[in-house]
């Protein structure tokens, strides 16, 4: 029968829709080369293989990755034309993603164009910030830093109406979304950039603010800093007369990704599955931080251990969780009107005789079928954005140094080595960033 065929085309359309932009490609060339350091290598393959890394609906973090590598590449100028894109991008797929709920409610959020997890909103503003401080353009550094903080306040915000609209539309079905408290509403790191910049402009004043900030955040947020607070703050503030501040910024591991878990506390009938997008930490060896520093000149040697001032991947499951809540929201809400689809579909079957009845309970099959398959979870995020900041710095004499940064395990093994040559200058912000990925 004709109208056979009309159920097994809509079977098929529904299952390629719900599986384009679920791209299968293998990470394990770029894993290796991030982790080797070999950031050229990693955004060569960013473009070259990008129509099967991103699908049509995933330009965000098309953007979001290559602004990310670029900045570990050197290519700040780069780096910051992409992530000024992906800013774009996020505001207006935000707004856009109210209008594709409804492709949504039919298959699944991967329909939906990515408009990025809170913490890859508000980190790409930290990234700018250091791309700018590399360019020497402080102004714009902070011009970053000031839309990170504003954004910070706004964010949480934002999701919570979403979440109490989708609270609203579930009704007495509201119980299943989990309650959330976002606790992040200060960044140490954040602050200690603002800190430098004023330092660096002989605003002590301002930067004694942003140096109380740091240790508000510390106090105020101890399960997302759950870890001493840097032992050489107080020294960014007090440097010798004719003495110089080298500091110090690495980046080190990788921030969370998401993995799909099938939730059976939500299944009503065999029939249907609900997948939701949970956030996982990516394990990092590195353990310590620490720099030699000699000096080119009189070949003196010094050392410094850098200390952790932000838990990143700490931040970014914190602050995922107003939008996994919402997730949760529509994923229910989606069961609901699937289950409300194929219960009117067995009851019409009831009800109908012949070939009618013969196509009312195949096209409930259908729709039982697709809606088991169809039912994916959006796990996309960006995979460069790092889990951890250490910081540093050391009192030196003018001159022309050579700088080592060394990552270790905790056995004590050196993972990863950085090599720098960096001129110490008076009135001028001297900062080396480094990065490891292991």
């Amino acid at each position: 029968m004709n109208q056979f065929k009309y159920v097994y085309y809509i079977v098929l359309t529904v299952l390629f829709t719900s599986c384009v932009t679920m791209a299968d490609y293998n990470y394990r060339r770029i894993d290796q080369n991030i982790s080797d350091g070999n950031y050229s290598e990693v955004y060569a393959e960013l473009e070259t293989a990008s129509s099967f890394l991103y699908g049509q609906h995933d330009e965000v973090l098309n953007y979001l990755d290559k602004g990310l590598v670029a900045h570990y590449v050197g290519d700040y100028e780069l780096s910051n034309s992409n992530l000024s894109q992906a800013e774009k991008l996020i505001q207006t797929y935000y707004a856009k993603s109210i209008t594709q709920n409804m492709s949504s409610m039919l298959i699944n959020d991967t329909v939906i164009d990515y408009s990025g997890d809170p913490y890859e909103d508000i980190y790409l503003n930290i990234i700018m910030a250091l791309n700018y401080l590399e360019l020497e353009k402080f102004d714009d550094a902070f011009v970053e830093i000031r839309r990170f903080e504003n954004k910070l306040k706004e964010i949480s915000v934002q999701y919570q109406v979403e979440l109490e609209k989708q609270k609203k539309e579930l009704k007495e079905n509201s119980s299943y979304v989990p309650s959330v408290e976002v606790k992040f509403h200060n960044s140490a790191f954040a602050r200690y950039l603002s800190m430098l910049l004023y330092r660096t402009e002989g605003d002590l004043d301002s930067a004694l603010v942003d140096y109380n900030k740091i240790e508000q955040a510390f106090s105020l947020q101890p399960s997302l800093y759950n870890f001493p607070i840097p032992s050489t703050l107080e020294e960014e503030l007090s440097v010798p007369e004719s003495m110089c501040r080298l500091n110090f910024i690495s980046l080190t591991g990788l921030a969370p990704l998401k993995k799909e878990i099938l939730d059976p506390s939500y299944i009503s009938k065999s029939y249907y599955r609900v997948a939701l997008p949970v956030m996982y930490r990516r394990e990092s060896q590195v353990d310590s931080v620490s720099c030699k520093i000699t000096n080119l000149q009189t070949n003196e040697s010094f050392s410094k251990r850098m200390e952790k001032i932000e838990s990143v991947e700490n931040i970014a499951i914190d602050t995922y969780s107003q939008k996994y809540s919402i997730v949760v929201a529509r994923t229910i809400r989606r069961l609901f009107s699937k289950l409300f689809t194929s219960t009117t579909l067995d009851v019409l079957s009831q009800y109908s005789e012949g070939d009618v009845a013969s196509l009312f309970q195949l096209m409930s099959l259908a729709s039982k079928f697709t809606s088991a398959v169809s039912e994916r979870a959006d796990v996309r995020t960006s995979r460069f954005f790092p889990a951890s900041v250490y910081v540093g710095g050391i009192n030196l004499e003018p001159g022309s140094y050579n700088v080592q940064v060394f990552y270790k395990a905790k056995n004590g093994k050196i993972l990863f080595t950085s090599e720098y040559t960096q001129n110490v200058e008076e009135t001028k912000l001297n900062l080396v960033e480094s990065f490891c990925f292991n």
